[in-house]
């Protein structure tokens, strides 16, 4: 009480006191006072628990003192911990911590983690996000506390991820209901700079590569490591003058194509009536693994710009337009022999005839447009098709700003977790993050239905024998029956099937 009557009297008799001060005076004390409300608040249902508990197994062992980092401060308050015998080992436990769920993760509220998360993404810096945390909240928290809760979050957002895949392929995942007949994908990645140890195992690697081809080891390559970014929309809708993707799914990681293919299987699975989905089309820069991540029936295309940027780089400046008019125009079969007719003018300059020799390879394939090969459904109302190249700006915005601004480098675990991150939505919770997957027990529960029927021997038995068999005019059996788990067999498995069963 004598610290809060101490706080109020430093605001009033402040002689000169401007507006911003007063403000942020005022901010601090009802900060104070409501982490102080939340103690007694906590010290006083600790003490109901404490009443009310079973004594028998529940031994009172004192007092202990604990604190949380909050958006209004530190909290410190004191509560009963309490002795438990289970499995013929004894447990300390904290009942107040468990009834009320506190989830303080390295003793930080479930609040002030998620403005953590908001607010990494958009500083280009843990300790660029240090300030910013410590404006818009009454506590301090480190830049190296920021990073290992970036870490942690990154962690379980990874193992999620595997669970998702996991029962995606063991067909326990709850199937989507949501319809829809056109799905869009893009796919990019993004070149980082590895530190400590990984960089040292890369430069190993690079060693050992060198070795094998039988070439000079340089030093002074780059040691690097992809980061892969995949989007998925359903269209685009127009904002004022702009269009803006519709429901976007990101996946983000130093990733295997392979399990960044099985991640968006899954979450296809669970969200969308796959039944429906009519075309599925995958924008990507021509890179192998981009196009190894396109679904089963689905269309490939090269990005765009991806497209110009190689033109711009492989081409000398008075040939570009030539090449840009043919794709533009879709004569795609004019370009192979019109690269070789710039080869010739060239006259046998080695660097130029490498570099267009890379661009005709890579303007080999995949460079129609998905409208031109498929009728596009129509879209619903609302929903616009067109033509997807959003990719370069999808890397820029959740992942380039915030991991090349500035000379930076990172280790594989951190970059892994800091992409996740970067990439959740804006309104993610820590609740969300750490929720279970919903499971389909459907199988399971007919299985088990199957097997009650078979123990106790009465069901399946007496159905069978008191199915009626009669002939038709043309002598064949029909068997009626009013029994819906034998209704439901006889869908999957043939009569004469079943009496070898039986």
């Amino acid at each position: 009480m004598k610290g809060i009557i101490t706080m109020f009297e430093e605001i009033i008799t402040s002689k000169e006191l401007k507006f911003n001060d007063l403000e942020k005076k005022v901010y601090r004390f009802v900060c104070f006072i409501g982490c102080l409300i939340i103690k007694l608040i906590l010290e006083s249902y600790d003490r109901k628990i404490m009443q009310s508990r079973n004594k028998e197994k529940y031994r009172h062992k004192g007092l202990r003192e604990t604190s949380v980092n909050t958006i209004m401060g530190e909290i410190k308050y004191k509560r009963a911990m309490y002795e438990i015998h289970e499995e013929g080992i004894n447990k300390k436990v904290y009942l107040l911590d468990e009834k009320l769920k506190i989830n303080a993760d390295g003793k930080v509220s479930s609040n002030l983690i998620e403005k953590v998360i908001e607010t990494v993404p958009v500083t280009d810096s843990y300790r660029k996000a240090e300030q910013v945390i410590d404006t818009i909240t009454n506590t301090s928290i480190s830049h190296e506390k920021i990073r290992k809760i970036v870490l942690k979050i990154g962690d379980k957002i990874t193992n999620k991820e595997k669970e998702e895949i996991k029962l995606y392929e063991k067909n326990q995942l709850v199937a989507g209901l949501k319809e829809i007949t056109v799905l869009f994908e893009e796919t990019d990645g993004l070149w980082i700079n590895l530190q400590g140890r990984d960089r040292q195992k890369r430069i190993e690697k690079n060693k050992q590569q060198a070795k094998i081809k039988n070439k000079e080891f340089n030093p002074k390559m780059k040691v690097k490591a992809e980061l892969k970014l995949h989007v998925m929309y359903e269209g685009w809708k127009k904002d004022d003058i702009r269009h803006s993707l519709v429901n976007k799914q990101y996946i983000a990681g130093i990733m295997k194509p392979k399990e960044i293919a099985k991640l968006r299987d899954a979450r296809v699975y669970s969200k969308y009536d796959e039944s429906k989905i009519k075309l599925r089309v995958t924008n990507g820069d021509g890179a192998k693994w981009t196009k190894g991540t396109t679904c089963k029936g689905g269309i490939y295309q090269k990005d765009q710009f991806h497209i110009m940027q190689e033109i711009t780089r492989d081409v000398p400046k008075e040939y570009r337009n030539i090449i840009i008019e043919l794709i533009n125009k879709k004569e795609f079969k004019q370009i192979q022999p019109v690269i070789d007719g710039i080869k010739y003018e060239l006259n046998g300059e080695y660097q130029a005839l490498k570099k267009l020799d890379k661009l005709k390879s890579y303007l080999s394939s995949d460079l129609e447009r998905y409208q031109d090969i498929v009728k596009v459904p129509q879209a619903p109302e609302g929903i616009e098709y067109r033509n997807l190249g959003t990719q370069e700006s999808q890397i820029f915005s959740k992942l380039k700003k915030r991991f090349c601004s500035g000379r930076k480098a990172f280790g594989i675990h951190g970059a892994n977790a800091l992409s996740k991150v970067c990439v959740l939505s804006e309104k993610i919770s820590i609740d969300d993050i750490e929720s279970p997957i919903p499971i389909d027990t459907s199988a399971e529960e007919w299985i088990k239905e199957i097997e009650e029927n078979v123990r106790k021997n009465k069901i399946l038995k007496n159905s069978f024998l008191s199915t009626e068999s009669k002939k038709d005019s043309i002598g064949v059996h029909i068997i009626q029956t009013e029994n819906k788990l034998i209704k439901e067999i006889l869908k999957y498995q043939g009569i004469s099937e079943l009496k070898s069963i039986i």
